[in-house]
């Protein structure tokens, strides 16, 4: 998207077209089609002739640049106000350069990094003719790809700067030389299994579309996946936000919800792509759909193709749209390798085994994962570099063996089968002989071993105590044997295009871990495990001097960082909120409200101070208001949700109300602020 516009002009421009369009031609602009197969002729003739009269504002299934360039040229010069087209793509995690997985991206913690992937999504997307980015629907703890019992909604906070970080990168916010492209944020229902209600996901959700909006200026809200049982609470929740001075890009949810009400049933799960104009139109000229809802749903379409610069184009009579240079292919993977690099996690390194150096000894690496190339892309189409492709890129010597029998290509690797009880035998035989063992396996969704990796890491802790675990499976793993877990265990994840180099660069030290966890590990017997936020560095950080200052309309928290190990490394520190809660409420869970990454070198120290505002003492509840309580505030600042220093501060009437602010916005965004006295 343009990196910056003039509003006054747009909306002038918006309701020029606006006041332009008859009936049919705004429900034109609602219209997703498809573009249909080049040999079936009728269906071609058909989308030209609609295309042509106006009644298509947005195309999908597009090709190419070229197949773009031409649908865009026949709506700019054979339609009769010459409105060119939103032409969506789905993203995934990558285009052309295949970027960690969700759930890996989560566990960077840098939006730095998030938000220069995005930029080379978007130069991508354009290079194929497309402007509207569709990315999978986020849950409502904002860590996508996150499903099951670890999912919760207690840290937004973290799900919500690295998604309008990826938004600023697509939409080329960061950047005049980048092209930008319509972002969407999807919401989707996760957390299955979980006693979490519908308000607390429609509220967390809330948050999640706030800083989209405020801090990103996404450009499209979508909710893909929420249940029936859900939409009351979401409604609630977003009403403020989709009124006057609210989000004012394209609203999907409004979409969904109006091929629905065409269909003739309110509740149904219709899909924003069901709109047909001509049931719309009848529906207006009956009065069964309010106009000025359908003016206002047009105005948003023509709002969005205004701040990509599609309507600039249409008023000085231009068919070619404008194409950026792109960088190399060298660029775009060094951004996807400096992401890779961020995102995976040091669980545990007791003893100190990594990183690899002369006391490794001889390197024995095992596990069929090792050399699979396809694993890392999180099932997208390609190759990626597997982590014996980066060991051999950096020179490290090495000896492999897979440990388990070969299977077919669609054959996962988790029942034993009768070979692997030979694969085992010469792989622990092989371990007894080496140095250092890395164990390369994946688990399933879940974080859990299959019986073959189970007995494969069973074997080799038994024959030696030098074993590292890496795992590259989608969710961390920390596994146990007999009642004890490893050592030394690095959870990479899926990391896409450059995940062998990325890995490789961290066992050896060419790269130091950096990673957090963005979500609490249990236990198998349901206990927990490892903490949210939890992540080592080959450094040795300590935070020590936590202060707390109450000024009138904001309190500093402050303490001090410091390195006392022999490498360099980064940290994330972590700050925490939460409340006593009325007598009739539980107590206010702790939940994050900041984070700051800091970069020390061995011996260096630093003070850090967090401002805390209204955005990060308030909280939004069910009705959609933002709630500002006096009373008891706990403030923990630490380097994970378990290791934290802690301090209570008295919240006042006058500092709350102050909070609350005059003005009722939560930065660009209308709020309904409400005092609450705690008891």
């Amino acid at each position: 998207m343009t990196a910056a516009f003039n509003h006054i002009e747009c909306e002038r421009v918006v309701a020029d077209l606006l006041g332009m369009l008859s009936p049919a031609e705004k429900a034109g602009q609602l219209v997703m089609r498809p573009v249909p197969p080049v040999e079936d002729r009728e269906a071609t003739e058909s989308f030209l002739a609609d295309l042509r009269a106006g009644r298509i504002g947005t195309v999908t299934g597009v090709g190419d640049a070229q197949e773009a360039e031409n649908l865009q040229r026949l709506a700019q010069t054979e339609t009769r106000l010459g409105i060119p087209l939103l032409i969506p793509a789905e993203t995934g995690s990558g285009v052309e350069t295949i970027f960690p997985s969700a759930l890996a991206v989560a566990a960077s913690w840098d939006a730095d990094a998030v938000e220069a992937a995005g930029a080379v999504l978007a130069q991508e997307l354009d290079a194929r003719g497309a402007n509207w980015a569709l990315t999978p629907p986020l849950p409502p703890s904002g860590i996508g790809g996150l499903e099951g019992p670890q999912a919760d909604t207690a840290h937004t906070h973290l799900g919500a700067q690295l998604a309008a970080a990826h938004i600023r990168g697509l939409q080329g916010r960061s950047s005049l030389r980048s092209p930008g492209v319509l972002a969407n944020l999807a919401f989707g229902a996760s957390a299955r299994g979980q006693a979490i209600s519908a308000e607390s996901k429609a509220v967390a959700a809330l948050e999640l579309a706030h800083t989209a909006i405020g801090e990103g200026a996404v450009g499209s809200l979508a909710c893909d996946a929420i249940t029936r049982e859900m939409q009351p609470a979401f409604e609630t929740a977003f009403g403020l936000l989709k009124g006057p001075g609210g989000f004012d890009g394209v609203f999907l949810c409004e979409w969904k919800a109006l091929a629905a009400e065409l269909a003739g049933d309110e509740l149904a799960q219709a899909d924003e792509r069901e709109i047909d104009p001509d049931t719309l139109v009848e529906a207006l000229q009956t009065g069964r759909i309010d106009r000025h809802r359908v003016d206002d749903m047009a105005a948003r379409v023509l709002r969005a193709k205004y701040r990509l610069g599609l309507l600039s184009s249409a008023i000085v009579g231009s068919v070619r749209p404008q194409r950026h240079t792109m960088p190399t292919p060298i660029h775009n993977r060094e951004s996807a390798l400096d992401l890779a690099r961020r995102s995976p996690v040091l669980l545990r390194n007791e003893p100190a085994l990594l990183p690899l150096g002369i006391d490794s000894g001889d390197v024995l690496v095992v596990g069929p994962t090792a050399a699979d190339r396809h694993a890392p892309l999180d099932g997208r189409a390609g190759v990626a570099a597997s982590l014996l492709d980066g060991l051999e890129q950096l020179g490290v010597p090495h000896r492999y063996v897979p440990g388990l029998a070969l299977r077919d290509a669609d054959q996962p690797v988790d029942a034993l089968i009768g070979a692997d009880s030979m694969a085992i035998g010469m792989a622990c035989e092989a371990a007894k002989r080496a140095g250092t063992i890395v164990l390369a396996i994946g688990g399933n969704a879940q974080g859990e071993l299959g019986d073959a990796e189970n007995a494969l890491l069973g074997g080799l802790a038994s024959v030696t105590e030098r074993l590292i675990l890496v795992g590259m499976g989608a969710a961390p793993l920390d596994p146990r044997l007999s009642g004890r877990t490893q050592g030394t265990v690095l959870h990479a994840g899926r990391l896409g295009t450059m995940s062998g180099h990325a890995i490789a660069e961290l066992l050896t030290g060419e790269a130091s871990p950096c990673g957090k966890l963005p979500l609490t590990l249990a236990r198998p017997d349901g206990a927990p495990g490892l903490p949210f936020g939890h992540g080592l560095t080959y450094g040795d950080f300590a935070l020590t001097d936590l202060r707390i200052e109450v000024g009138r309309q904001r309190i500093y928290a402050s303490a001090l960082l410091r390195n006392a190990g022999e490498v360099a490394g980064l940290e994330t520190v972590q700050l925490y909120v939460g409340g006593r809660g009325a007598a009739d409420e539980d107590p206010e869970p702790l939940r994050l409200a900041d984070f700051q990454r800091v970069r020390l070198h061995a011996g260096g120290s630093e003070h850090l101070t967090f401002e805390l505002g209204r955005k990060e003492i308030g909280h939004f509840a069910a009705n959609g208001s933002f709630r500002i309580e006096e009373g008891d505030l706990t403030i923990a600042m630490g380097l994970s949700s378990a290791r934290l220093m802690t301090e209570t501060v008295a919240i006042s009437d006058e500092l709350a109300r102050s909070l609350a602010g005059a003005d009722r916005r939560l930065g660009n965004l209308p709020i309904r602020p409400v005092v609450r006295r705690r008891a």
